[in-house]
């Protein structure tokens, strides 16, 4: 669980650092988790593993959006796991079971490229999807109410 975490505790852990907060880079991040989503579901049939990554790589970047927008990036050590921490720290309870399903799909998807035996069912790869789908849906909603002029649009 992700939970007790707070910005502060983050911050004195070094796993985030500060940075100016940028929007556009923001914009472009959640632009490309919409492409990445639609690839997605279009390997759905085809290539369970790949959907299942590709939903993943759209949390990521969503999550990572949601960090230059709030002026913050992850340090390079567990970069990923502390994008995961982050998100769970700004987005709070209302997504509390999202975060820890999109922590679970970081783990999982970690154990399809370190051990490639472990195969990648179609119902995971559905679920991932759809875990994403939310996910990414949450911090487009969260940005926009944030910066409403900036055009953050839940084009998914």
């Amino acid at each position: 669980m992700i939970s007790k975490d707070s910005r502060d505790k983050l911050l004195k852990q070094g796993v985030i650092k500060k940075c100016p907060v940028d929007l556009r880079a923001a914009k472009k991040l959640l632009d490309r988790a919409a492409v990445d989503l639609n690839t997605a579901r279009r390997n759905l049939k085809e290539d369970e593993e790949c959907a299942y990554a590709y939903a993943y790589n759209s949390m990521l970047r969503a999550g990572l959006a949601l960090m230059f927008s709030e002026g913050f990036r992850p340090d390079i050590r567990g970069k990923h796991q502390n994008i995961v921490r982050f998100s769970g720290v700004v987005l709070g309870k209302p997504l509390q079971n999202i975060i820890n399903d999109y922590d679970r799909i970081r783990r999982t998807r970690n154990q399809f490229i370190y051990e490639p035996d472990i195969p990648c069912s179609r119902k995971e790869a559905e679920d991932a999807i759809g875990t994403a789908e939310t996910f990414v849906r949450g911090v487009l909603k969260l940005i926009g109410k944030r910066h409403p002029r900036e055009g953050f649009s839940d084009n998914l």
